[in-house]
């Protein structure tokens, strides 16, 4: 059995897919429980037409995957544990005189005020992490296409149904999926050198994703590491 993942640029978003090649009679299509689109399809069916037949589904695809973030929200953070860089942490409460979060590798330990509620002082804290974080990361990839002469970019942090990122050139900005802080390191700077690259290729061609594999050559590698 063959696998093999594919990127089409359909009208909203790309859709990335994995493609496996078997011996079945009609293209098939399914979406993971970790919302990765997986298609069927027998060795002699042109990768155009699966292309296409992807295409075809694209609403159905978007449909299916926000169902799946959905569900899968409630496993990276509740009331007792939550995933951070790809871990996951149990949840230590204590009160005191001011709200404070810190980590480790095992704990997040979030102190907080008896009158302030610890979930709020939790996103507060998860809200800062990104943009710090975010930040870090935008500024060294930055510095590692210092040959395309790319100037650092707003950044904006916000909830994304369908994307882990996007980017507008025009106004110098990349938009960053809040949700990234819960999923490895190595995956969030795949993410934002794809919204970075875009400044230097607007499409998802070829030379798009040579520029990608020039500069972190196991990028596929960090894709698979949500899948």
């Amino acid at each position: 059995m063959e696998l093999e993942k594919n990127v089409i640029q359909c009208e909203k978003c790309p859709i990335t897919y994995t493609l496996v090649r078997k011996q079945v009679k009609n293209i098939n299509m399914r979406i993971s429980n970790k919302g990765e689109v997986i298609v069927s399809a027998n060795p002699f069916v042109s990768l155009e037409k699966i292309d296409d037949f992807v295409k075809s589904k694209a609403s159905w695809i978007s449909k299916h995957q926000t169902e799946v973030v959905a569900k899968n929200e409630k496993c990276l953070i509740d009331e007792n544990s939550i995933m951070l860089f790809g871990n996951s942490l149990k949840i230590k409460y204590t009160i005191g005189k001011y709200n404070y979060v810190s980590y480790d590798d095992k704990y997040l330990y979030v102190q907080h005020r008896n009158t302030s509620m610890p979930q709020k002082v939790i996103h507060q804290f998860l809200d800062k992490l990104c943009k710090d974080v975010y930040t870090d990361i935008v500024k060294l990839t930055c510095r590692t296409l210092q040959e395309y002469q790319i100037a650092l970019p707003e950044i904006k942090v916000r909830d994304m149904k369908s994307k882990w990122g996007s980017c507008t050139p025009e106004k110098k900005s990349i938009t960053l999926n809040r949700k990234l802080i819960h999923y490895p390191l190595e995956f969030m700077e795949y993410v934002i050198l794809h919204e970075l690259v875009h400044f230097i290729q607007p499409d998802h061609s070829k030379k798009f994703y040579h520029i990608i594999e020039n500069f972190m050559p196991d990028y596929k590698e960090r894709i698979k590491m949500i899948d």
